[in-house]
């Protein structure tokens, strides 16, 4: 990853696409999403939805609300209120306390 700095929207895109990147390179098994922090994805890679705004696979749920805010002309999700990034900035608070 290049420097970011920590907490920014540039930040949480890149991290959740490094995930992608692993996704891409078949060791990306056994995560959650990335956008909701669930485990639901399923094993087959390809069977998961493909985000619409970053190069990484997500649940199908979280594709099917990605589709559904695109169609209906809404804001997609901000990076940041993404599942993946939102576990590295509680980690962050808890550090800091």
């Amino acid at each position: 990853m290049s420097e970011k700095i920590f907490g920014t929207e540039e930040w949480a895109k890149e991290l959740i696409e490094s995930l992608g990147e692993m996704q891409h390179n078949g060791i990306g098994d056994g995560f959650p999403c990335p956008r909701c922090g669930h485990y639901r994805m399923d094993n087959v890679l390809v069977r998961n939805a493909l985000s619409r705004y970053a190069s990484v696979y997500i649940c199908s749920p979280c594709g099917m609300d990605e589709a559904l805010r695109d169609m209906a002309g809404r804001e997609p999700l901000p990076f940041l209120e993404w599942g993946m990034p939102l576990g590295f900035l509680e980690e962050e608070d808890e550090d800091v306390e």
